[in-house]
């Protein structure tokens, strides 16, 4: 056994590969929280690789929320062009009123 850390009893077993913990006298391979905080970090990935695709939804989201990320920015976009264009009809219209 090779010892990782002395001072958390970490050990690794040079034939399986499998870190472990260790007493004095005594050495017990297990994995179950190391594969619990793998999982747990798999998933953080995959909701940042979703983040990505606006045709998907997060993790904590309702149910049948796919693709909400897309049609919001469409809405936003939508107003914030109505916005300026308005804008840029009134200024025409002001310039052409002033004259």
């Amino acid at each position: 056994m090779l010892v990782i850390n002395e001072k958390y009893g970490v050990v690794l077993d040079p034939s399986s590969l499998k870190v472990g913990m260790s007493k004095p006298g005594f050495y017990k391979v297990n994995l179950a929280p190391i594969e619990d905080q793998i999982a747990v970090l798999e998933t953080s990935v995959e909701e940042l690789f979703n983040v990505l695709d606006s045709t998907t939804s997060f993790v904590m989201a309702q149910p049948r929320r796919e693709g909400l990320i897309s049609k919001a920015g469409f809405t936003t976009f939508f107003f914030i062009g109505i916005t300026f264009g308005t804008l840029a009809v009134a200024m025409i219209l002001l310039v052409l009123g002033g004259a």
